[in-house]
């Protein structure tokens, strides 16, 4: 495993990223009063929480075995875990997530000159989401963005718990897969529609906005696949042009894939194959107006509160678009810094 040690500059002004258009802004406790400029390809960063690297001693033990899978998942790119005592009072108050926000996998978002860049025919998304193409939407890249290493900071609060009022999720960065790209909402830009922004997405059903800030909006196939989760490769023949993508076999709803920053975990969607931490199925009926609910999993002896992936019934050859979340957190939100 090779990295590159690149030390870069800190802005001292707020930088405002947009989820995938300029006019799309970050709520207020994701601003940063010092937000780091977007990065050349970097495999470490210049931590500014876990400045000693990834060090679990204070993480509640109930969550050791989940949030170890961020320092072990992307094995070419930092993402770091610690925890944060925010107020000084010898009690920490945050669990840390710090990443360059790169993913491990292929991307046509990939600068040429990086050995992740793949090319990629945009017309295979008609294909993909085909119930959804209705032949008025563009089929191609999101303009000139690529893929920028970033510093993003995720701190979940160190006890997670259900919110008596709920925050609706942002446009920016609300949670960070297990290697360390970003989740992003079911919405999109003000004055853009998802169902148009869905046919920019690359390979891996991933895309940048306009600083550079890859991330996902939908189920993360290639991250499915890399963790060992089951994903079919389908193909399609058009005109005598062969057509192939990756979609989610509808059995990876046991599958840990990242938190959102209320500090519960998002997990596979839901097909036909959930599962407890002691093998049982589950009930899927139990899923709630935000997408989760709570039992055991093979990450949590306990019972904990949990999102899936949603189910859309919307998407290629009779298969769902996976959205990421609902529209609100379940629990108190922590905090974004970009």
């Amino acid at each position: 495993m090779n990295k590159f040690i690149l030390s870069f500059l800190v802005m001292t002004t707020t930088v405002i990223l947009s989820a995938c258009s300029s006019s799309e802004q970050k709520s207020e406790d994701e601003i940063s009063p010092e937000t780091p400029i977007a990065q050349e390809e970097s495999g470490d960063i210049s931590a500014t929480v876990c400045t000693s690297g990834t060090d679990l001693s204070l993480i509640p033990e109930n969550y050791l075995i989940a949030l170890e899978k961020y320092a072990l998942t992307n094995s070419e790119y930092s993402v770091y875990v610690c925890t944060e005592d925010a107020n000084n009072d010898g009690e920490a108050d945050y669990m840390v997530i710090e990443s360059t926000n790169l993913p491990e996998h292929e991307s046509v978002y990939f600068d040429e000159s990086n050995h992740h860049h793949k090319d990629f025919d945009f017309t295979t998304n008609q294909h993909k989401y085909d119930s959804v193409y209705n032949g008025t939407q563009r089929l191609g890249s999101a303009g000139n963005n690529k893929i920028e290493a970033q510093s993003i900071i995720m701190k979940m609060p160190i006890n997670p718990t259900s919110a008596n009022t709920k925050t609706a999720t942002s446009f920016a960065t609300i949670g960070l897969a297990l290697n360390g790209v970003s989740f992003f909402n079911e919405n999109a830009a003000p004055g853009d529609e998802i169902t148009e922004e869905l046919f920019t997405f690359d390979q891996c059903s991933g895309h940048p906005q306009q600083q550079g800030v890859y991330h996902y909006h939908v189920d993360p196939v290639c991250l499915i696949r890399d963790l060992g989760g089951n994903v079919n490769s389908e193909t399609i023949t058009v005109d005598n042009k062969t057509y192939q993508w990756l979609e989610d076999d509808g059995s990876n709803g046991s599958l840990l894939l990242g938190f959102l920053k209320d500090g519960f975990p998002v997990y596979g969607p839901v097909g036909n194959d959930e599962k407890d931490c002691s093998g049982i199925n589950i009930d899927t009926s139990t899923i709630d107006q935000y997408n989760g609910h709570s039992h055991c999993t093979a990450e949590f002896d306990s019972a904990i509160y949990h999102y899936h992936v949603k189910t859309a019934e919307l998407g290629g050859t009779g298969s769902p678009v996976f959205w990421i979340t609902n529209e609100y957190f379940y629990g108190i939100p922590g905090i974004i810094q970009q």
